[in-house]
């Protein structure tokens, strides 16, 4: 394979999951596993600052039911540039600064709100499940319209954490909060 095709794998593979037909059970596990992949390859494509603190691995905090964590369990220790990535199942809304990522799933508004506020201006790439997570202050939503995902990222929200989010990734996204 040329190293031109292979560095578009991640990306094609990406394309491919926004294409992918969902189950219509909102909760179902193979659902979520595809979702758990799509928040790996959303990691891929973004860039934390180089005073973030990383060591060896991407801190990535799952906030949700057993079948959210069940989901993102198959996502664990797999490689992200030269790091690892280390999936971190969060019982408590607390010790937000040992993450890099955190995925959230179905959270009250009031609460999502409250994390925002905690985590705001943090190099913390946060991801949830609808429009309204990146509407609210989330930066990225993954939203599932008629069995195909669609991506919203809110750039103000990434900029803020001095996150940089690939080009690439943005192409395939609507964004919001321009």
């Amino acid at each position: 394979m040329s190293k031109r095709v292979g560095k578009y794998l991640p990306l094609l593979g990406l394309g491919l999951l926004f294409n992918t037909g969902l189950p219509t059970l909102a909760q179902s596990l193979e659902e979520q596993t595809v979702l758990a992949a799509l928040a790996l390859n959303i990691v891929r494509f973004t860039t934390w600052p180089s005073d973030a603190p990383m060591k060896d691995t991407i801190d990535f905090c799952v906030i949700g039911d057993n079948v959210i964590q069940q989901s993102f369990a198959g996502i664990d220790h797999k490689p992200v540039g030269t790091k690892t990535l280390h999936i971190i199942n969060l019982s408590r809304l607390r010790n937000f600064e040992d993450c890099h990522v955190l995925y959230v799933s179905e959270l009250k508004q009031n609460i999502l709100l409250q994390v925002f506020a905690e985590i705001k201006k943090r190099p913390l790439l946060t991801v949830g499940e609808s429009y309204d997570f990146a509407a609210q202050g989330g930066m990225v939503g993954l939203e599932n319209v008629d069995g195909k995902i669609t991506l919203h990222v809110n750039l103000t929200a990434a900029h803020e954490s001095n996150l940089n989010i690939s080009a690439r990734l943005l192409k395939l996204a609507k964004i919001i909060g321009n």
